[in-house]
Order: structure tokens, then C-alpha cells, then sequence
């Protein structure tokens, strides 16, 4: 439905709140507050209904074909052509109407707020709540928490825009949406306040977090008391610790680097086969097909080779044949009995899977009681750790190269769960392969599954923070959260080592859309002033002419201001070009202005020992172009250099390309 229809429906309700609530009736603050728990409502409800959708969609086009398949061969036609349907409908629409709903949403998220004052289309939070919920109810190799993310931040953004907030607020409020939709997507509140300061806004500013956190915090009781969790976090009944032991700690290093490549690899294949994809298939709806089939053609076959993991756990052996003669279960239930091909969708249910792999042969008479962590356990033998091996290498390997292919291919939907799974699956691999070959230095093979999930999100979100806290709050569990964070610091160092740019900056820059954060400046925190000063500088005396002053200034060029002297040798004010042009453009002689008539009597100082980021503060209070740089000795104070605002940005710009 084009947007100038629905502009239309809205505008009487638009010209209500013009003429009865102008800015400044109400103070912004309290209203930004107000707005953002209402936010952050929405973005919970969104979340809701985005996972029903996701159910709704799938008990009527996936599970059928499965059914079909146990009897007969079309079944395994149908379960192909799922994603080729959900893919070209959604390309085409999206396409069409609302080019920024197509993808992972968080990129066009930051693109809004750095670039256009926060400001997203209200109809855009609609479009990819429907669209995504088509493209992952499909079967499509993708998240949901992009597109929650982008539907809070429309939210956000629209309601400043109609209660036609300042710049500044409709960013706080678009933030806050995004932090809105982690907390109610992942059970994690926390999270969504890193991640809208960390990777969508670039700051931690203290007059952004109030609206944050309430938007977070009111999605997050949405959530427990509508959602299908409740106060069970995402990955319940995880029982992996760490408890100081030396000799694990070289197995989680070595994890943190594997992880850093497989998040660069992931990233650069998801733009590699974007750009291949458009250069030998041009047209968009054929594409889709394309993508489409290969999703299905190859999710398929894995799911004829294994219909289920290898090993179940106790407490899913005990469901299966409890309720195997049940017509009428819960969704939950269906879903433990009859997951969806392990490549299809979020993975949700394969990530839980390897979180509680277990290698036998560790465990004691003590760890064999019974309890909701011990039976959600999987046990494996050694032949079962091979067994499983062999299950989880292909969805290492394909599953990055499916979700690049549904996202080539037009589909709506986030990078964050690929980004889990891919983690999830590398870390069991590597602890598989650690337990069958030294079992005696490392622990259980879902312990590395779990580390492994921080650190791949780590990798190519570049937001170490984000990672560390929403891999906690997925599972409610701190006792292994040492190798979490060591692995994921060194993921995520890794990945900037060998690609600078994260997952979504790479998005914007392949566009020519390269945004500079507030997290930029902190390559020139460490570089002091006196790295920077002009040491050799000239001077005035107070009381010399104009026409002096332009003999030196003529003299040292590179000097935009000259420093005035008093007699004592203290600095009396400096003497700006506009300074002398005011003089010059009069009818006052030169030789009768003297430089203390013309100077700007006490600048800003700096000290050598600031850094340039408080320079430029500097810069900005009293809008010159150079600034004295002063000692305190013997409680006077001397001159030593000048700092001049186009060195300055010229070190920042040495420093952005040597990182």
C-alpha cells in the first residue's frame, strides 16, 4: 500500500497534535521518557507477534511438507520450493514499495540516525515486521532480531516525528526502539542497552541512556508476561562453568582466534555472493528463485540425511514417547519432537542442541543426579562425539553460505541468529575435536558451543560488549563467563585486524555511505598536543603596528594566528588573518593600530598533556583556528607552542587510515 494513502488517513490525527501539542508545551524530557516506554511496549508486542507469525507461517507451509514427506516424494518438493515462495514475495514487495526493509534492517538503522536526524518512514515498521515474518516462516536461513530492531527504531523515530521532537530525541527515541527489540527478541534487556549505545548510536552518552533503558526494560516485560518464554531465558537449563582451571584456557584462546576468522569469513562471503549474484543473475525476481532453490535444494538434503541430531537428551526421549500418541500438544512441544531442517529459519533449535553436548567419560557420580540441567543434558559416548562430528562440519560450512544467499536473494531478515549459530557449531566442532583427541585439557564440547557464540557475534559486530552480555542473558549463567569474554575480545580483534569494518559498516560503505562514529575519535585520545604543536612559532610585541604584524605574518605563512607578547614575556591575546583584514578594510592607518587593539585578548590554552580530543573541544568553545599551548612555571605561565586546527585534523585523518 503506497505511503501516501495511509499519510492521508493520518493527517487529520497529525493537525490534532500541530495545533494542540506544539513543541515546547510539553517539557522534551518527561515526553521523550513517556514516548520511549511506549516504545518500548510496542517493540515487545512486535516481538510477540513476529515469533507467532513465524509459527503461523510455518505450521502452514513447512510442517505440512514435512508431514507429506514421510509418505511421499512431493513432500520433498514442497519443502524446497518454501523459500523460493517466501523469497520472491518478499523481494518483490520490498523492492518496490520499501527498499529499506529489504536485508538485515540494523545498517539502514544506522545510516538513519547518523545521516537523516534519526527520521525512518513510519510504514517501514509494518512492511518488515509482515515481510520478515513471511521470509523466516518460509524457511529462509535468517533472524529475527534485525528486523525487530528496525521495527523499534521506526517506532521510535515516528513517534518523535509526530510529536515533532528535536534532532536529538528522535535519535534517543529510534535507539531506544532498537534496544526495544533486542530486550524482547533475546530475553535481554542489558544487551539492547549496550547494543543501541554501542553499535547504533556509537556513544554511551548519560542523556541517551534514560530512554534507553526504559524502552528496554518495558520490552522486556512485555516479553515475560506475553511471550512464549516467560522468565526462562532463550537456552534454559545450561550448566557449563569455569572454574579457574589453566590448563582450558589455551583451548578458549585458540576458539577466540578460529571465531575471529569465521566472523570475517562470514562477512566477506555475504558481500561476495551479493556482488556475484547481481553480476550474473540481473534480474531481481529471478534471483530470488535462484537463491530460493539453492536454500532449498541443499536445507533439503541435509534434512533427508538427518531428520534429527544423532543423540537426544533424556528429558527429550522421555517427551517423545510420552506424547507420541498426543494430537493436540503445545508449540513447544511440537517443536522439541519435530524441529524444522537444522537450515532453515533462525536454528534455534539446533543452537540449543550443541549448548548441552556432554562427553560422557567426565562425568562423576555427583553429576549424574537428576535435575532440569542434567536431563536436558546429551551424553556422548566417543562414537557419539565422532557421530556428531560429522553432523555439525556441514552446518559449519553451509549455513553462512545460506543465509548470504537468502539475503542476495531479497529476503528480510537479521544476521545476529546466523551469527549464533555459525558460533555455536564452530565451538562444538572444536570441542568435540578436543575431547576425543585431549580430553584431559579442556571441558565438555557445549561448553565451547557457548563460548563460541559470543565470540563469532563478537567478530562481526565488532561490538565486543553486546556480545559478551546477550550470550549471558540467552542463558542465564555466569559461572562461564571468564571465556566468553576472552574469546570474544579475541574474535573481535581478530576480525578489526584483518577487515576494519564490521558487518553493517561494510554495508553502508559498499554504498559510498562510509559514517564516521563517535567511536572513531578515540584514535586520537591517545596522541597528546605536544605530539601535535607547532614548536617554532613567531611573535608580536603588544605594542607593535599593523604593518609589523603583516611583515611577520608574510614571513611564516604556515602560522594562521600570531601569538601578542606582553612585556613580562606572558601572552596577551593572539591576532587572527580576520583580525587584520577588519583593520585594513577601514580608513584608519595601519601605524596607529597597535596589536593589543586588535588581538583576542585571553584564548584558550591548552596543556602539551592534553589529548586532541579535548583540543577539539577547544576548537569548537571559541571557534579559532589555532590555540596557545602553555606551561605553569614557577606560577607563571609560558608559552611553548601553538596548536593549529588543520594539523589536528590532519594527524585524525592519519590515524583513521593507519587502523
Amino acid at each position: 500500500m503506497p505511503w501516501s494513502r495511509v499519510r492521508g488517513w493520518l493527517q487529520p490525527v497529525q493537525d490534532w497534535l500541530a495545533l494542540h501539542i506544539k513543541r515546547g508545551t510539553i517539557p522534551a524530557q518527561p515526553l521523550t521518557i513517556t514516548l520511549a516506554g511506549i516504545v518500548g511496549i510496542l517493540a515487545g508486542y512486535s516481538s510477540i507477534f513476529l515469533s507467532m507469525m513465524i509459527h503461523w507461517v510455518e505450521d502452514w507451509t513447512i510442517r505440512p511438507a514435512m508431514q507429506l514427506a514421510h509418505h511421499h516424494w512431493l513432500g520433498l518438493i514442497a519443502l524446497i520450493v518454501c523459500p523460493v515462495v517466501g523469497l520472491v514475495i518478499v523481494s518483490w514487495y520490498t523492492r518496490k514499495y520499501y527498499p529499506e526493509a529489504v536485508g538485515h534492517g540494523v545498517p539502514e538503522v544506522i545510516k538513519a540516525i547518523a545521516r537523516k536526524d534519526g527520521v525512518i518512514r513510519p510504514p517501514v515498521a509494518i512492511v518488515k515486521l509482515l515481510a520478515s515474518g513471511l521470509c523466516i516462516g518460509t524457511g529462509s536461513s535468517i533472524g529475527r532480531e534485525g528486523p525487530v530492531v528496525q521495527i523499534g527504531a521506526a517506532f521510535g523515530s515516528t513517534a518523535a516525528q509526530i510529536f515533532q521532537l528535536s534532532a536529538r530525541n528522535i535519535k534517543v527515541l529510534a535507539a531506544a526502539g532498537a534496544a526495544a527489540g533486542i530486550s524482547a527478541t533475546f530475553h535481554a534487556p542489558i544487551a539492547g542497552v549496550i547494543f543501541a549505545s554501542e553499535i547504533i548510536l556509537a556513544n554511551f552518552a548519560v542523556e541517551s541512556l534514560s530512554a534507553i533503558v526504559i524502552a528496554a526494560v518495558l520490552a522486556n516485560v512485555v516479553q515475560q508476561n506475553q511471550g512464549a518464554h516467560g522468565l526462562a531465558p532463550e537456552f534454559p537449563h545450561i550448566q557449563h562453568k569455569f572454574d579457574g582451571a589453566y590448563h582450558e584456557l589455551p583451548s578458549y584462546i585458540f576458539l577466540g582466534i578460529v571465531c575471529g576468522l569465521m566472523a570475517v569469513g562470514f562477512t566477506k562471503l555475504l558481500y561476495w555472493f551479493e556482488d556475484q549474484s547481481e553480476y550474473w543473475i540481473p534480474k531481481h525476481w529471478v534471483r530470488s528463485i535462484a537463491c530460493g532453490l539453492l536454500l532449498g535444494v541443499i536445507g533439503t538434503t541435509y534434512y533427508v540425511l538427518y531428520p534429527v541430531a544423532p543423540a537426544q537428551s533424556v528429558a527429550a526421549q522421555q517427551e517423545l514417547s510420552q506424547h507420541e500418541t498426543q494430537q493436540d500438544a503445545s508449540q513447544h512441544d511440537r517443536e522439541r519432537r519435530e524441529p524444522i531442517p537444522a537450515l532453515y529459519g533462525t536454528g534455534y533449535a539446533a543452537i540449543s542442541h550443541t549448548l548441552h553436548l556432554e562427553n560422557a567419560q567426565k562425568l562423576t557420580d555427583a553429576d549424574e543426579t537428576t535435575g532440569d540441567s542434567h536431563r536436558e543434558s546429551i551424553r556422548l559416548s566417543r562414537d557419539q562425539m565422532w557421530q556428531h562430528l560429522i553432523w555439525l562440519l556441514p552446518l559449519v560450512l553451509v549455513k553462512p553460505f545460506l543465509t548470504s544467499a537468502c539475503l542476495a536473494g531479497g529476503g528480510s531478515g537479521g544476521i545476529f541468529a546466523p551469527s549464533l549459530f555459525i558460533g555455536a557449531t564452530t565451538g562444538a566442532v572444536i570441542g568435540l575435536l578436543f575431547n576425543l583427541f585431549v580430553p584431559e585439557w579442556c571441558d565438555h564440547p557445549g561448553a565451547y558451543a557457548l563460548v563460541g557464540m559470543g565470540a563469532v557475534v563478537a567478530g562481526t559486530t565488532h561490538g565486543t560488549l553486546s556480545a559478551i552480555v546477550v550470550v549471558y542473558e540467552l542463558t542465564d549463567d555466569y559461572r562461564i563467563i571468564l571465556p566468553i569474554m576472552a574469546a570474544a575480545g579475541i574474535s573481535s580483534l581478530i576480525a578489526r585486524w584483518v577487515d576494519p569494518e564490521s558487518i553493517y559498516e561494510k554495508k553502508l560503505s559498499r554504498r559510498g555511505e562510509s559514517i564516521a562514529r563517535s567511536h572513531d575519535l578515540h584514535h586520537i585520545e591517545n596522541i597528546a598536543v605536544r605530539d601535535v604543536m607547532v614548536r617554532k612559532f613567531p611573535t608580536v610585541k603588544h605594542t607593535d603596528n599593523v604593518m609589523q604584524i603583516i611583515k611577520i605574518a608574510r614571513e611564516n605563512p604556515h602560522i594562521e594566528s600570531i601569538p601578542v607578547m606582553n612585556e613580562d614575556g606572558t601572552l596577551h591575546g593572539i591576532i587572527r588573518p580576520e583580525d587584520l583584514h577588519r583593520v585594513l578594510d577601514t580608513d584608519v592607518s595601519p601605524y596607529l593600530v597597535n596589536a593589543h587593539d586588535i588581538a583576542m585578548v585571553s584564548p584558550i590554552a591548552v596543556s602539551p598533556d592534553e589529548n586532541l580530543l579535548e583540543a577539539l573541544r577547544d576548537f569548537g568553545t571559541r571557534d579559532v583556528g589555532t590555540l596557545p599551548v602553555e606551561i605553569q612555571t614557577a606560577g607563571k605561565r609560558v608559552l611553548i607552542g601553538l596548536l593549529i586546527r588543520a594539523d589536528v585534523m590532519a594527524r585524525y585523518r592519519e590515524e583513521l587510515l593507519k587502523n
